[in-house]
């Protein structure tokens, strides 16, 4: 299936290009950052931590740094967040670590840089050099486990649900019954490995959004299983709401159409 996928994002691609859509999609939307403003309620978010603002970035897959990740340091460090958290996919190849280390380093947000990794990280086989790069700097990887941001609060994230290396149960092993959790994970597929567990917000990247949405194709329906089904947006699991950003990069074919690079920024309240 996946080299099938692949396949058919290599037909649909050379169609878009041959167009004049491909210029729009392949120069301008790429470039175009839109930040999202979302508040979200957080059960028992003790009252002094009552407008906490975060932001969300995702799916960087950088290589070399472009123009765009550039562009999206400047309008995070613009946005003063209390905490960004990155939901996977940062690099496409192990060179690119120390790019990608010295990128996070620069929004020295007061309460730190928060990162899971995602499937692109395990191919490239950067997620060791990752964790060995963050040591030193204010940035924590959280794979399978969960830290107190503050009292009453916790951060919990897990390794890529896409390829199964997620372990719900060891992540939140250590956080205190009715405490507020925030998840982390790439893929919306962490959705259906939730039951029963308390969590107030799910955040994952991976789809895109899409990445190529045409009026009569969405490029949903290039990805399989839960990741065609949870795009973009925000969605309701049972107790929780899961928010699917659309991501930074590009995958495939450096092309997006209606579905414009994301930066995620959340206003949390009791």
């Amino acid at each position: 299936m996946p080299s099938r996928r692949q396949f058919l994002i290599g037909c649909l691609g050379a169609g878009v290009l041959a167009t004049p859509a491909g210029w729009y999609g392949t120069a301008y939307e790429p470039n175009d950052i839109e930040v999202v403003r979302r508040t979200v309620a957080i059960r028992n978010l003790p009252s002094k931590l009552n407008g906490l603002t975060a932001v969300q970035i995702s799916d960087l897959h950088v290589r070399t740094i472009a123009d765009v990740h550039l562009h999206m340091a400047d309008m995070v460090r613009q946005l003063r967040p209390d905490l960004v958290m990155v939901t996977g996919d940062l690099v496409d190849q192990s060179s690119a670590v120390g790019d990608v280390v010295e990128l996070l380093k620069s929004f020295q947000p007061p309460r730190g840089v928060w990162v899971v990794p995602g499937n692109w990280d395990h191919t490239a086989d950067a997620v060791d050099p990752l964790k060995s790069a963050f040591e030193s700097t204010g940035i924590t990887l959280l794979d399978n486990g969960s830290a107190q941001l503050d009292e009453g609060l916790w951060m919990v994230g897990v390794d890529d649900p896409a390829s199964w290396l997620d372990h719900v149960p060891e992540a939140i092993r250590d956080v205190p019954a009715g405490a507020a959790r925030i998840m982390l994970a790439h893929s919306p597929d962490i959705a259906d490995k939730i039951q029963d567990v308390p969590l107030d917000l799910i955040l994952v990247g991976h789809t895109h959004g899409g990445q190529i949405n045409l009026p009569v194709l969405s490029g949903a329906w290039l990805h399989h299983g839960l990741s065609s089904k949870y795009t973009h947006g925000m969605y309701q699991l049972q107790d929780a709401r899961m928010y699917v950003n659309r991501g930074i990069g590009t995958t495939t074919l450096p092309v997006r159409i209606g579905a414009r690079p994301e930066i995620t920024h959340f206003t949390f309240h009791g």
